[in-house]
């Protein structure tokens, strides 16, 4: 080969090189401003701001928003599947409780070292829960997941390492939307899941008193209805297509309002978005409050897990959509102080209202058990509707459900393992 043949490999290898590296940085900006400002708040620009970049550069390798999104998905998956196999490889042996430390150690790192993989992977899996066409990746993603996480549990010696595999996604989920919403660091998220410390005694934010809003003035009768009309469809746009369409033109346009409405009743975008998440959230505590009240309390333990998985089922399909809001809301909340106390104030209500149901049925419960309940619900409702599931998806989904929580009121879950000889 002679001089400038040479040269030209040589310069095609190094372009290349330059490409790869150039292309992994924008990937590494993209999660970095999905975990800054959400799914809603990514945008070329701001990649490009992040990882030192022309905008020019971002719209080269990314045509679109999405495109951007699946890609750093790709790269989350990919680590988070290296992640798993080496720290399974460092805590290997010990039976369930070895297992346990697995899924403990994976979660406490979340809120620690990886927390803003956390955050961007949550982020990606709500925001492609509302469009079908991201399930097929989701669920592939899932069931990759699922995959390690089986060999994981079979080289631990848990009985049914499949369900197993399946159950500690759901409680890994779960409890990632939960830690970033509590803001737990490493320590308390590690201490809940490895059975060490009562759930109440760990987070006294949730002994706290629901926060109260000041009384807003009384409004004239029409000026009030407008309001309401605004409110009404901003929180359905967040509902449906997330807190990036709760903008003042989006919500006159839907409401059939002026576009100057939704000013003259909210100063600013944000303030409506914040009215809109707390009417949400009110929504969805008192729904919750009804289901658990009403219909849980008071029932022997095979009729309290038989509701259960019904009342899940129902909250996927019928509420489907205001969940994920919610869990956006979650989410948002580690970016906006002013709705933390009310995210606080519901996951407070549910641990308690899960603890009365426990203390019921006569399960045990030794002050993490509500939250692992809560856990397995919370994130069984992501993955079923980030993988948009079937309804012979959902007949598995509950059984495994029923499985688990039958298991955790008896004591008999692996998460419940306890060290060799204590």
């Amino acid at each position: 080969m002679d001089d400038l043949a040479v040269r030209t490999v040589r310069g095609r290898a190094a372009k290349q090189e330059r490409s790869e590296r150039t292309r992994a940085a924008l990937v590494g900006a993209v999660i970095s401003v999905l975990a800054e400002h959400g799914a809603a708040g990514l945008t070329h620009r701001r990649v490009a701001q992040r990882a030192g970049a022309s905008l020019a550069a971002t719209t080269y390798y990314f045509a679109s928003k999405q495109d951007m999104v699946a890609e750093a998905a790709n790269e989350l998956l990919r680590t988070a599947l290296a992640d798993l196999s080496a720290l399974a490889e460092k805590t290997r042996g010990g039976g369930e409780h070895g297992f346990r430390r697995v899924l403990a150690r994976l979660a406490a790192n979340g809120m620690g070292a990886h927390r803003e993989r956390t955050l961007a992977w949550c982020e990606i899996l709500l925001d492609g829960a509302r469009r079908p066409e991201a399930h097929a990746f989701t669920r592939n993603g899932f069931e990759r997941l699922v995959q390690v996480w089986t060999q994981i549990a079979r080289a631990f010696g848990v009985p049914y390492p499949a369900i197993a595999a399946r159950s500690g996604l759901d409680i890994v989920v779960g409890a990632f939307l939960h830690g970033l919403a509590l803001d737990l660091d490493p320590d308390a998220m590690w201490a809940t899941l490895g059975g060490q410390v009562n759930g109440a005694q760990l987070f006294p934010q949730l002994d706290e008193a629901a926060p109260t809003r000041p009384e807003a003035p009384p409004l004239a009768a029409r000026t009030a209805a407008t309001r309401k009309r605004i409110l009404e469809t901003a929180v359905r746009l967040l509902a449906m297509r997330g807190a990036s369409a709760v903008n003042y033109r989006l919500v006159a346009l839907e409401a059939g309002l002026t576009a100057g409405a939704p000013a003259y009743h909210f100063p600013s975008p944000d303030a409506l978005l914040t009215e809109a998440e707390a009417l949400l959230l009110a929504r969805s505590r008192a729904r919750h409050r009804e289901a658990m009240n009403n219909a849980l309390e008071g029932l022997d333990l095979a009729t309290m897990v038989e509701l259960t998985a019904v009342i899940f089922q129902s909250e996927a399909t019928e509420f489907g959509q205001q969940n994920l809001a919610t869990y956006s809301v979650w989410l948002r909340s580690v970016r906006a102080p002013q709705i933390k106390p009310l995210v606080h104030a519901v996951l407070a209500e549910v641990y308690r209202a899960w603890a009365r149901t426990l203390l019921t049925v006569g399960a045990v419960n030794n002050g993490a058990e509500p939250l692992l309940v809560q856990y397995l619900l919370v994130g069984g409702m992501v993955r079923a509707l980030a993988a948009g599931v079937t309804t012979n998806d959902f007949v598995k989904i509950r059984w495994r459900l029923k499985d688990d929580i039958q298991a955790l009121v008896g004591g008999r879950h692996w998460m419940q393992a306890k060290a060799p000889g204590g």
